[in-house]
Order: structure tokens, then C-alpha cells, then sequence
């Protein structure tokens, strides 16, 4: 019925509805729903009978119930609201499945008991196909709200009744539920078709609420996994600074707790860096600026970009926060370093030599490696300082942290300060100067290797004392103190104490680098170790170009007995220039620089690092181990000597024949 049929003429109603029944014929002016309604149940049921209303059994309407407690739970509130506003006029709120079975029924005791009488009670179905031409039906049939009152009901049973229903849908059209009141035709009245179909369309705005509630929950939580799972610490703030979100990887980066920032400003969490609320205060973007928060009394550096949230309205840009995206500045730096193969593979096993001196330099550098002290390595040029350097830094604790070398003879003068301390970050934004770490700053964890410390500049050996003592860095133009933790290795082919003595190089400085120092014997010391280093660099170049090369006896001599005053560097320059000219795969003498071979025809006596035997008798002993694979027994028989005189000789001329039955060089 039409809120416009109001007031209602009943016995018009019941005339209309008695000649249908007993003639067929439509009333032009029935409701054209109701109409269509009355057609559909004559096919069907006889009208003077009771309409047969299946029901639930009492487990299946409590299963029923369980499935759609959402629903009920949502809906149920809402009739207690209709209820109080018609309370004592006869009326109950009904509320039904998508299929119109009933499952809940408030109101007033008597209508209540009414209502149940003539089946409309839960667990019973009020369908078209049930119940013929009633309210709930039709809404749910006609997907409309809709007012049924008295005899426009098909079945007789229920004339007395005005039901008043509309249904209701979920966010992508599926119907969910019909909400609908029923009260006796006597207090009937057009306002509660609207009452319903107001409440109706409230519940069916709240339910799209509820799943654009659950979809932004969704969302959020797949959005914070992702914000969890990134390696970057990520705070968002509002435009006044208070934090609205930080996740874990910040809050273990700046050592702060989550339930203790959030909400409050982050200026009173931590100090932060003047950049950083210069860039905040002008809204302006930051890209990987290193700053330092001070947090508890510490310093904490990091990799910091910025990032303003702005909304566009009518062209307008509103900035409504920033998100700040931090790496801890050391992570970023061993990332660096593994990116670019800072690790390198030496070990004391790449100190190639059995010479009494290297097994010297071997147990010191052990000693070293066990430490924490600086390190003085003292050597000719060549020597091999630097691979001494790496395998201390390679087989200590710190291994897995950066190896940063600094030769010091290279660095400008006038930028040396600049690039052992760093810079800060100019707080000017537009032409400012980025923020760069220093030397001390990089090597934080690991090892810094200064070559040539002879060279650097007195100021500079007063800030390099500084750390060492304190391991306190200040950054030029900066305003905080950065711990670091270092280990120094040092190397130098000078004589520092010469140096010390003419006020050139810091006593307390020297002191300081030399609680563990370690000669490097020069190549000429050791002759013992030439053909185990011969070997040893032609496997690299070889490597290198790619084929196999031999070293000629001729040739062997040459090398063996040269005085090598550029020392390993000298060998290997030397040898990779042989290799590359020889198309035979055998190195001759003449393909040796000219000052090998020269140095040969100018010596006339027995080389000085042999006094205790001759040259002959030397040679003798070498091309008897060759020979015999360093087998004593048949190299004592070749020699016309005792094994005991043989085992003399070899330890005078610091001979080990072990090298001989591994690969003898040929």
C-alpha cells in the first residue's frame, strides 16, 4: 500500500479483496504490487485457508542465528530504538534472513503473543511462496520498501495485520536481511513504512562503512607488514612534529620504545640534528643527508632522507607532515664495502716465506691479530706492509668490519683535517654542503691502515692522537662528538725515531702507534724465501694472462741472486714482464730486466747473505734438491757428504727442503 492510500477504507479493502477471490477480478485502484502479488498466490493457495508456515526446528535457528550474529548484532540495537519510540502501541520490529525466515521479534507482550499466533515468530518464513502477499515477501520479491495492510493481505488469517517491511542490502547488492513492523490494523499508520526503510538504509550505510573500516584495516596491516619487513627505520610525523607512526627498525635504530614516541613530538624523544628541523620547518626534502640524533647522551648517526606529505586541493599544495626514512650509517657503509669487494682474501697464510725472519713477522702479526692495539709495521718499500696489514685486520675480531687504507702522502694538505674528520651537513638547504663521513667514521668497526704516516701534517697527528686516546670524532662545522671504534694499523718505510729526534713526527704519537711493532725483513735478508716467491707470484700471473710459464735454470740463478732493492714489488714487476715476453712458456735470462742481469756480471764474490759457504758448493746443495725432490738421503750420496754435514749446511744457508718435495721451482 502507498503512504498516498491513507486513511485506509477497510471495508472498500475487504470488498476489493472478496471479489478477486470469488471472481478473479482486479480492482483498478488496488496497489499495482499488491496486485501482481494476489495473481501469483491464486495460482497457488486457497485464501480461506490457513497459510502453511514451515519452521525451524530450535537447533537449526540456533545455528541460523550463529551464522548472522553480525547481522543481529548490528540490527538488533536499531529495533530497540523503533521499539521505545512506539512502546504500548501494539507494534512489533521483525527482523528476517535474505530467504524471510524470522529471527528476531521485539515489542510490546501482546502483540508479541498476536503475533506468534498467527506464525510470525522466529524460525518461521514469511515468503511470498509461504506466506502469500505480506510485507516481509514482497520487499524481499520486489527489492523495495513496501506497506501491506489488512485485507491486501492474500491469506484471510491475516487481515488484521499491517506489516511494514524494507529490505536490505550489502555493499555489492546481495541482500542480507529484511527489517520490517507489524501491528494491528486498528493502530496502523503510513509513518512506520518510513520509519523502517530510514532504519533499513542506516543499517545497509553502516554495514559499507564496517567494510571500508575492514578493508582500511586490511590494508593498514598489509601496509605495516611491508613497513615492518623494509630495512629502513620509517617515521611519520604531522605537520606540528608529533609522531603518528614509527616502525620497529626506527625505534632500534634510535634505541627508543615504540609506545613512548608515538603520539608525542619526536623532538621530545631525541635531539635531533638542525637539518633536519630546518628541512622540517621549511617543508623542503631531504635525500640521503648523514646526520647524527643524540638519544640518552649518545650520538647516532644515520643516512637520513625526508620526504613532505602534501595533498593538492584546487591547485593548492597543503603539507599535512613529512616521513623520515632512516639506515643506520654503519649498516650502509659494510653494505657499501661488501658491494665493492672491500673484503680481500689475505690471511698470514699469504706471507709466503720459511725464513726464520717471516716466521718472526708471523708470530708478531698473530700476537697482533689478538689485540686491539695499534699496530707500526716498519719496511722497505715493497715489502709487502699492506698484505701484512690485511691478513692482522682478516684473522682478528674485526674481519667482518671495514678495512679502510689512507695513504698519507696523497691527501692534500689543506683538505687532510677535512678528510679524517668529515663534514657536517650545511643546515642551509639550497647550496649547502652535503654531510660526508671521515676516515675515522668509516673505519668505525673495523680497521684504518695509514701508509706513509711519516707524511702527515703535525695538526693532523695531534687529531690523530686524539682518537686514538679518546675515540671521540667531531665532524668540521659540526656541533656533536661521534664515538668510534677503531684500530689503527700504521706503516711507514721511514725511520720514525730520526724523525722524532728532529721534532718532525709526535713522540707521544709514535708511543702511542708502536705498542706492537713489526719489521718486514727486506727481500734481500731472506734469499731462502726467493724461489718460494717466485712461485708464488708466477701462479697469480699466470692467472692473470691466462697461460703457464717456467722459469728457465739459467734464469733462476739470475733471480736468485739478485739483491732486489724494490724488494717484492720489484719481484713481481719483473717477472710479469718476462712472462709477457716470452711465446715459449719458459722465461729466459733474456728476458729479465737488464739490471738482473747486470747485477750478475758485476759480482764477483760469493753473494753476502751465504758467508758460511761458497757459491759452488750452495749452487751444489740448490741442484741437489731439485734434482732428488729434497729426498736428504740421495742428495748427501750425489753431494760425496754425510747426512749430518748436508742437515748442517741446509740450516747455515736457511734451506727447507720441504718446498723441494712439494713442487720444486724448475
Amino acid at each position: 500500500m502507498q503512504p498516498s492510500r491513507y486513511p485506509v477504507d477497510w471495508n472498500w479493502l475487504s470488498a476489493v479483496w472478496r471479489q478477486f477471490v470469488t471472481t478473479g477480478v482486479l480492482d483498478p485502484s488496488l496497489d499495482p504490487i499488491v496486485a501482481m502479488s494476489w495473481q501469483r498466490c491464486a495460482l497457488r493457495y486457497n485464501p480461506l485457508a490457513n497459510a502453511d508456515l514451515p519452521a525451524l526446528s530450535a537447533a537449526e535457528l540456533e545455528d541460523r542465528r550463529n551464522k548472522l550474529a553480525h547481522l543481529i548484532t548490528l540490527v538488533r540495537p536499531f529495533m530497540e530504538d523503533i521499539h521505545q519510540l512506539v512502546e504500548n502501541a501494539g507494534y512489533v520490529v521483525v527482523l528476517l534472513d535474505a530467504s524471510a525466515c524470522v529471527l528476531e521479534v521485539i515489542g510490546d507482550a501482546a502483540m508479541q503473543e498476536q503475533a506468534a499466533a498467527l506464525g510470525l515468530r522466529p524460525g518461521c518464513y514469511w515468503s511470498e511462496g509461504h506466506a502469500g502477499t505480506n510485507a516481509f515477501g514482497l520487499a524481499l520479491y520486489e527489492r523495495c520498501p513496501i506497506q501491506v495492510a489488512g485485507a491486501e493481505h492474500f491469506f484471510a488469517q491475516f487481515h488484521s495485520l499491517s506489516t511494514s517491511a524494507a529490505p536490505m542490502y550489502n555493499w555489492d547488492g546481495k541482500p542480507i536481511g529484511i527489517l520490517g513492523m507489524a501491528c494491528h490494523i486498528s493502530v496502523s499508520h503510513m509513518s512506520t513504512l518510513g520509519m523502517v526503510h530510514a532504519t533499513a538504509r542506516a543499517i545497509e550505510h553502516i554495514l559499507q562503512a564496517d567494510k571500508l573500516f575492514s578493508e582500511l584495516n586490511t590494508q593498514r596491516t598489509q601496509l605495516n607488514a611491508i613497513v615492518e619487513a623494509i630495512s629502513e627505520g620509517l617515521i611519520m610525523c604531522d605537520r606540528e612534529g608529533l609522531v603518528l607512526y614509527m616502525n620497529t627498525r626506527a625505534a632500534q635504530i634510535l634505541d627508543l620504545k615504540l609506545e613512548s614516541v608515538v603520539g608525542r613530538p619526536l623532538s621530545a624523544a631525541v635531539e635531533m640534528p638542525p637539518v633536519l628541523l630546518e628541512a622540517m620547518h621549511r617543508h623542503a626534502s631531504l635525500i640521503d643527508a648523514e646526520v647524527s640524533f643524540r638519544v640518552k647522551g649518545l650520538q647516532i648517526g644515520c643516512l637520513m632522507s625526508l620526504f613532505p606529505i602534501q595533498w593538492q586541493i584546487d591547485e593548492a599544495k597543503h603539507i599535512e607532515g613529512c616521513i623520515i626514512m632512516l639506515r643506520q650509517i654503519d649498516q650502509v657503509r659494510r653494505l657499501v664495502q661488501h658491494m665493492v669487494g672491500n673484503r680481500s682474501s689475505f690471511t698470514f697464510a699469504s706471507i709466503i716465506g720459511e725464513s726464520s725472519a717471516i716466521h718472526q713477522v708471523r708470530r708478531q702479526a698473530q700476537a697482533a691479530a689478538r689485540s686491539n692495539v695499534p699496530v707500526l709495521i716498519v719496511g722497505e718499500s715493497g715489502v709487502g706492509k699492506g698484505v701484512l696489514a690485511r691478513a692482522i685486520h682478516n684473522e682478528s675480531a674485526r674481519a667482518e668490519g671495514p678495512f679502510v687504507t689512507v695513504n698519507c702522502r696523497v691527501l692534500p694538505r689543506d683538505m687532510i683535517v677535512g678528510d679524517f674528520l668529515g663534514y657536517e651537513t650545511d643546515m642551509f638547504l639550497s647550496n649547502g654542503r652535503r654531510g660526508r663521513p671521515g676516515k675515522f667514521e668509516l673505519a668505525h668497526g673495523g680497521t684504518l691502515h695509514l701508509e706513509e704516516i711519516e707524511a702527515l701534517p703535525l695538526e693532523m697527528q695531534a687529531a690523530l692522537l686524539r682518537v686514538i686516546e679518546t675515540g671521540e670524532v667531531m665532524r668540521l662545522g659540526g656541533w656533536s662528538i661521534t664515538h668510534v671504534d677503531v684500530r689503527f694499523i700504521v706503516t711507514t718505510a721511514a725511520n720514525l725515531d730520526h724523525l722524532v729526534l728532529h721534532g718532525d713526527f709526535r713522540a707521544d704519537l709514535y708511543y702511542a702507534l708502536s705498542r706492537i711493532m713489526i719489521r718486514m725483513p727486506p727481500l734481500r735478508d731472506r734469499p731462502a724465501d726467493v724461489p718460494l716467491l717466485i712461485r708464488d707470484a708466477l701462479k697469480r700471473i699466470c692467472r692473470q694472462i691466462g697461460r703457464s710459464v717456467e722459469v728457465s735454470y739459467e734464469a733462476q740463478q739470475l733471480l736468485r741472486n739478485y739483491h732486489w732493492p724494490g724488494n717484492l714489488r720489484e719481484m713481481e714487476s719483473a717477472l710479469e714482464r718476462a712472462a709477457l715476453l716470452t711465446d715459449t712458456g719458459v722465461i729466459e735470462a733474456r728476458h729479465l730486466p737488464d739490471a738482473i742481469r747486470k747485477r750478475l756480471t758485476e759480482s764477483s764474490s760469493p753473494p753476502d747473505y751465504v758467508p758460511a759457504l761458497q757459491e759452488a758448493e750452495y749452487d751444489a746443495i740448490l741442484r741437489a734438491a731439485r734434482a732428488y725432490r729434497g729426498n736428504v738421503t740421495r742428495m748427501a750420496h750425489a753431494l760425496g757428504i754425510g747426512r749430518t754435514t748436508l742437515w748442517r749446511k741446509l740450516k747455515a744457508a736457511n734451506i727447507n727442503l720441504d718446498d723441494f718435495k712439494k713442487n720444486p721451482l724448475r
